[in-house]
């Protein structure tokens, strides 16, 4: 009870002092199936099952003193699965208070978001299909489960001749609530900073946004890991990120559009080099609105990620050396049929991924699936 009025009280807070407010309300309901939820290869076996999903969200918009706009979120979304495959349950709450101004291109502008996530996960080893646990045999299901509060920010400069530049900041932090101190597991919490530059070029019927970030990650209580997954005395644990981003999207009608994009980053720690990695992805999407409140999504992508070395600490790590397959997904809404609600919409979506590794049989998976819901919107 106290933990809800903290946070509704946080909605209301930020809309203190408008001059005009707005609520949404956002439902959503749906069942599915998962072929396979832990990511299993055939070699483990695979545990198909039934779901339910659900997301419930309330936004408030208001307009405050000069001009500027703030708005803020609380929302919940959760999956649950079916007879004895609740380790793939999963739930998350947050809330969030922005702000920012409604400027013309000509015109300096600014966006400042504050967010609290809060998140419960089972953690299922890839290595064994069962709840993970440590190299004594101990109970570390609960791995997944956070805290995490995040602020970012967004200086967006006077539109030129050639596009529009803007600047944003980015601060996290994460603190895992069981870390299991007895076991020697302090190790996961951390916070981290990003800069990230961005250009948004071109107009009319093409666009391109090309987007550069720059990262540090500093954990509060895990060392460096030296060649056989043991922490090295004295080397708190440090990684930057270095990537970008690059996407082209072309409107064909009033009503479509399809982007290509493609994305990269290279990771690296401050020791020797068992977290360094690098991942890429190419993919394209195409939308079609056939009309107003109807919307059809293809979506496919190739990912690609890879260890340079690899830490032997399973109960940190569990990831693939190396990950690389496709994903594709279709996502369909329009208007129920034969029933005339203002908001009420139907939900169709599928998915796909089959994911190969050239070293180790027990990363090599494939997965589908699919789900039929509805969405009320007030």
């Amino acid at each position: 009870m106290k933990t809800s009025s903290i946070l509704l009280a946080s909605v209301t807070a930020v809309l203190a002092g408008s001059a005009r407010a707005d609520a949404d309300i956002d439902l959503r309901s749906a069942f599915g199936f998962d072929s396979n939820p832990f990511e299993l290869s055939d070699v483990i076996g695979r545990r198909e099952a039934f779901f339910i999903d659900g997301d419930a969200s309330v936004e408030a918009t208001g307009e405050a003193v000069h001009g500027w706009r703030k708005r803020a979120d609380i929302g919940f979304s959760g999956r649950i699965y079916e007879r004895d495959d609740h380790e793939a349950d999963q739930a998350r709450l947050w809330v969030r208070a922005r702000g920012g101004t409604e400027e013309r291109d000509n015109q300096h502008g600014w966006d400042l978001s504050v967010r609290a996530q809060a998140r419960d996960r089972t953690y299922v080893s890839r290595l064994t299909g069962a709840e993970a646990t440590d190299s004594l045999g101990n109970d570390i299901g609960d791995r997944y489960d956070s805290m995490l509060g995040e602020i970012e920010g967004e200086w967006r400069f006077p539109k030129v001749k050639i596009g529009r530049f803007s600047i944003g900041a980015n601060g996290t932090y994460r603190n895992y609530w069981r870390d299991y101190g007895s076991l020697g597991l302090t190790r996961l919490d951390y916070y981290e900073y990003a800069l990230t530059p961005t250009a948004e070029l071109g107009s009319g019927t093409d666009r391109v946004r090309v987007r550069v970030t720059g990262t540090e990650r500093r954990y509060f209580n895990r060392r460096v890991d030296d060649a056989i997954g043991n922490p090295v005395p004295g080397t708190d644990l440090r990684y930057r990120y270095l990537g970008g981003d690059v996407r082209w999207q072309h409107r064909f009608s009033e009503r479509g559009t399809f982007e290509l994009g493609t994305d990269y980053e290279w990771r690296e720690d401050n020791g020797v080099g068992f977290g360094d990695r690098t991942l890429w992805s190419f993919g394209a999407e195409w939308n079609w609105r056939p009309d107003e409140n109807s919307r059809i999504t293809l979506d496919g992508r190739y990912r690609k990620r890879a260890f340079d070395n690899q830490t032997g600490d399973e109960t940190i790590n569990d990831e693939a050396p190396e990950k690389k397959g496709i994903e594709f997904a279709v996502r369909y809404a329009r208007p129920f049929p034969f029933v005339d609600i203002e908001g009420f919409s139907l939900i169709a979506e599928a998915g796909y991924e089959d994911y190969d590794n050239t070293d180790d049989p027990r990363f090599v998976y494939e997965r589908w699936t699919a789900l039929i819901g509805v969405r009320q919107q007030f």
